[in-house]
């Protein structure tokens, strides 16, 4: 009979599909004594979630500053982006619960209070626009985020939803990151941050970063795209995802 192992020696699995994921780290990292949770939309297998929960606990900020995650799974059809247009993606309810599995031992592990919001982020925004309830030690409204990963669809409609959600809902000095930047007419998004106040942190191939600078009292108007515009990124193959057949001693 297999004797139990202590949750510290288990170690926490996480698929990625993308790169340049150091941004998310620094973003992170950068966000330290901004007001607000840290959020990631489009969580998958949770490799982006770790390295923003790993630049949380390397400055210093956990248990204090929530992170939330929020993806649908259950493999439901959507507008993915303007390469692979609609359709599903395989990111199923067993992905999910593999991911939580990884995710909460990792959070358990880093001392880390973490919430998972099973929703797609139009549902999260109608559900939760006058804050997140949040318990430790006491009741705590958050309203406010200081670092957001903006992982889900990209399309332009879809950010355009997401950011007017955030932008109002963040302090100076909040990082916002753009993931795939490649698959939509990022440009478009980039000269309206400008305008909004955000200024670019990191730039690399595949994630673009923002920090706000100042805070601009003016609402987020619709991204108009330029007609014509093609997509020049290539199709990649996801990672697996792990499994668990381990006795925990909690």
């Amino acid at each position: 009979m297999s004797q139990p192992v202590s949750i510290h020696q288990i170690q926490a699995q996480f698929g990625t599909d993308s790169a340049n994921y150091e941004v998310l780290t620094d973003a992170a990292i950068r966000s330290k004594g901004v007001e607000g949770a840290a959020v990631e939309i489009g969580v998958r297998l949770g490799g982006g979630l770790q390295r923003i929960i790993d630049g949380l606990v390397e400055s210093g900020q956990t248990p204090e500053k929530p992170v939330f995650g929020i993806d649908p799974y259950g493999n439901i059809e959507y507008y993915r982006d303007e390469i692979f247009k609609e359709g599903r993606c395989d990111y199923t309810n067993e992905m999910r619960d593999v991911c939580m599995i990884n995710m909460y031992l990792y959070c358990r592990q880093k001392n880390v209070n973490f919430y998972m919001f099973n929703l797609e982020d139009t549902e999260f925004f109608t559900r939760y626009a006058d804050g997140v309830p949040v318990y430790a030690d006491y009741k705590q409204l958050v309203n406010k985020y200081s670092v957001v990963h903006f992982d889900g669809p990209h399309t332009l409609g879809a950010l355009d939803a997401e950011i007017a959600f955030f932008l109002g809902r963040s302090d100076p000095g909040a990082v916002f990151v753009f993931d795939d930047v490649e698959m939509y007419e990022h440009d478009a998004v980039h000269n309206q941050l400008l305008e909004h106040g955000m200024e670019i942190a990191m730039e690399t191939p595949r994630k673009w970063s923002y920090f706000k600078k100042e805070h601009v009292d003016k609402k987020w108007e619709p991204v108009v795209g330029t007609p014509g515009w093609e997509p020049n990124a290539t199709q990649y193959t996801p990672v697996g995802g792990p499994s668990f057949n381990y006795k925990i001693d909690l």
